[in-house]
């Protein structure tokens, strides 16, 4: 059996002295794995690094089997921001949340997209790179049915004056719905409500913090999974406001 299809590294890990296990999304069959040898050739290294563009040939007797992977770089969207820990740290932590959320084989063009259309936007400076990335890990929260409720008020139904974040439902919660209870909630990004706006520092805290939560109350936890080390990372660095983007 043999497939051939675009797709965006997600990482590797040793095989044996000769081959490794590569893991790709791929826009016709999702996250894949297939074994890749003549990693140690210098080019082939750098084309595997995350995030970066392949056109993939996968081959193997059966589809249940690991086969086995050809790649030939498309772009080596990596090699923009090599000396950019944030960007860089943000792009292996893309990858390694596909990895551990995402199930295998199954095709997912929207997240695909959506993905690689991020990678681009970090590795070509957007702007905007950090807010896109925090909207990415909402839709990722959604794509594995843990998404938020953020267009209401979960007491009051008002769709105005959005507050806070409840961490027991995911819905929105008013200053008038939140009562006394206000503390307990978490306090909405104000990007969530108009994303026209500037993200400040208070800004980025609150909204990895709150994905962070629900990721691991609804995902990372109850699945007995590591939360990605790699993302951990990201969050300090973003939050600390001596850094410059």
């Amino acid at each position: 059996m043999r497939w051939s299809g675009n797709g965006f590294i997600l990482g590797f890990s040793k095989y044996n002295e000769k081959s490794y296990i590569l893991e790709i999304f791929t826009h016709e069959h999702g996250r894949h794995k297939g074994l890749i040898r003549g990693i140690h050739s210098k080019n082939l290294r750098a084309t595997i690094e995350p995030g970066n563009e392949v056109h993939v040939n996968w081959s193997g007797r059966l589809e249940s089997h690991l086969g086995n992977f050809t790649i030939e770089p498309i772009k080596m969207w990596s090699s923009y921001i090599l000396n950019q820990r944030a960007k860089l740290l943000a792009v292996t932590t893309i990858c390694s949340m596909i990895i551990s959320t995402m199930a295998e084989k199954q095709q997912n063009t929207l997240l695909y997209e959506k993905t690689l259309k991020l990678i681009k936007d970090i590795s070509r400076g957007e702007k905007d790179w950090i807010k896109n990335y925090i909207f990415w890990e909402l839709d990722l929260l959604s794509e594995i049915g843990y998404g938020l409720d953020l267009s209401e008020c979960a007491v009051t139904a008002r769709r105005d004056k959005l507050k806070y974040v409840s961490p027991s439902s995911g819905r929105a919660v008013t200053m008038e719905g939140a009562g006394s209870f206000k503390d307990k909630l978490f306090l909405m990004p104000e990007f969530f409500v108009d994303s026209s706006i500037d993200l400040t520092l208070a800004d980025i805290k609150n909204a990895l913090v709150l994905t962070e939560y629900f990721f691991l109350k609804r995902f990372y936890e109850p699945n007995n999974l590591n939360f990605p080390k790699s993302r951990n990372h990201l969050k300090n660095i973003l939050i600390n406001e001596d850094k410059k983007y």
